[in-house]
């Protein structure tokens, strides 16, 4: 058969062609493969309110029996926002971290109440709430004096007209209060919430989002945690970063500091039963006093049992909470910063933080010529939470953000469970929880990147989890930022998969 030059030169092209793709593969191992990058960017949100005008009520729900202590401790409390009476279509219910209160969610709370019709949030506060004696927080915000707190629990601590903080003995049935207790707490909640809502989502921040994984995979009467909620919300925290570490039952130690028994020598009596160390219940006093003060008397000088220098009361609560002053930056808020002020090195932030800690300092005093230390808020790129909704945050009359006696049993027990919940009686493993997730991290948090979110991941394969990780916040920031863009994820990933906002 004879071959045109025509079919020869269309067989030379192929050839050609073929030799083009040939030389592209085999570049392709050296050469550079496009990854072209698509930064985060939420919309604002738009409020059908301001998120200052939603007001939350607070309510109590009976929780599980437990005989060692007195029957009234066996209750949880729920801080809950909502607009008005617009019919409720879906509830949000959420778990803070370890030391906090339902009113750590006061911020983000009413930010997605005020731009989503038909929302709730119910943000819990867990039993050892319940102990804290707030009484003269509220007479102080009731006679609109901060004297009423300081003489109350600093002056006359002790006394008998004084605050009396929970003796140790005395609150031996804390042992007792395990994680077991707090899921079944929990699900008293989640129960509760359905009798409201047709959808009910549940979320955790910090140790809170790793309780509320365990709590989908835990056996309930009735069938598991998943069946009972549509949806689970992780706020810089998962199974194997804020809990479920696979520990041995050894007690925690820093060197030879011992900082925590283990669960059996705790159920034995050994240890204190809340934690009484660097995050004390005197500590986390000392916190809400400074916010009434800054609250009532924003540009007044700090009383010297508060501070040791000369410090104007708004700027005592940014000291003592944001990240740049902090012991460990990543629990901080950017708050803003201190002016006419004295400043040293924090060793302390450098030391647990490394690199984020270099650029921590320490306030020591007043700057040469000025009258007392003050406040700057602050661009709110760099300083994205307003230090005056922090303020409020912290001065709610019917909760606070913080725990003053949280129980060491549910921190150990929190650490003893696998990040797998594999081979663990009484739980699904993490691979068959199959509920949407979303996950937040925070890019100077416990989350920072989509690398540390792949151990997780992993666990769930094959489940819907969808992560965002939010840019130059910390892990306080992304639940108490002003106009957080994580607002604007939870919102967008709700109406997606519930199908009812």
């Amino acid at each position: 058969m004879t071959v045109s030059r025509w079919q020869l030169a269309g067989k030379y092209r192929a050839f050609l062609a073929v030799l083009a793709m040939l030389a592209v593969l085999l570049l392709a191992g050296c050469l550079p493969i496009p990854n072209v990058p698509v930064e985060l960017d939420v919309a604002p949100s738009v409020y059908l309110v301001p998120p200052g005008e939603v007001e939350p009520d607070y309510f109590e729900v009976a929780g599980v029996n437990v005989t060692s202590n007195p029957g009234e401790y066996d209750r949880s409390g729920v801080l809950r926002y909502r607009v008005g009476d617009v019919p409720s279509r879906m509830i949000l219910v959420l778990m803070p971290g370890i030391f906090g209160g339902a009113a750590n969610f006061d911020i983000i709370a009413r930010e997605l109440v005020a731009s989503t019709r038909g929302l709730e949030v119910w943000s819990v506060d867990r039993r050892c709430n319940l102990l804290e004696d707030r009484s003269g927080m509220i007479r102080a915000l009731e006679e609109e004096d901060p004297e009423v707190a300081l003489h109350y629990y600093l002056t006359s601590a002790g006394e008998e007209r004084g605050f009396q903080p929970l003796p140790e003995e005395e609150a031996a049935y804390l042992r007792n209060w395990g994680l077991d207790v707090h899921l079944g707490d929990l699900h008293r909640i989640v129960l509760e919430a359905r009798e409201e809502a047709p959808v009910v989502v549940l979320g955790g921040h910090s140790l809170g989002a790793s309780i509320v994984t365990i709590y989908a995979s835990r056996e309930f009467e009735g069938g598991h945690g998943q069946e009972f909620v549509d949806g689970l919300l992780l706020i810089d925290g998962f199974l194997g970063r804020t809990g479920g570490f696979g520990r041995e039952d050894e007690g925690i130690a820093f060197g030879p500091i011992r900082l925590a028994p283990s669960v059996a020598e705790l159920e034995a009596g050994g240890g204190p039963p809340y934690s009484d160390s660097i995050i004390s219940p005197e500590y986390q006093i000392e916190r809400e006093i400074a916010a009434i003060y800054a609250l009532l008397d924003p540009d007044g000088r700090a009383p010297a049992e508060l501070s040791d220098f000369p410090t104007q009361n708004r700027a005592l609560v940014g000291i003592r909470n944001d990240e740049e002053y902090a012991m460990t930056p990543v629990f901080g808020a950017s708050l803003g910063e201190a002016v006419d002020a004295r400043f040293a090195g924090n060793l302390g932030a450098f030391l647990l933080a490394g690199r984020e800690g270099a650029r921590s300092r320490t306030v020591t005093g007043v700057a040469h010529d000025a009258e007392m230390v003050r406040w700057s808020q602050g661009e709110p790129d760099p300083e994205p939470t307003n230090l005056d909704d922090f303020i409020r945050m912290w001065t709610l009359p019917q909760s606070n953000p913080s725990e003053w006696y949280f129980p060491l049993r549910l921190g150990l027990d929190m650490t003893l469970l696998p990040p797998t919940l594999a081979d663990t009686p009484g739980y699904l493993p993490s691979y068959e929880v199959t509920l949407p997730t979303l996950l937040i991290g925070a890019s100077r948090g416990l989350v920072p990147d989509f690398d540390a979110v792949r151990s997780y991941v992993n666990a769930r394969y094959g489940s819907p989890v969808s992560v965002s990780i939010l840019p130059g916040f910390t892990h306080l920031d992304v639940v108490t930022a002003r106009d957080n863009p994580a607002v604007g994820i939870i919102r967008r990933w709700l109406e997606l998969w519930t199908r009812v906002l």
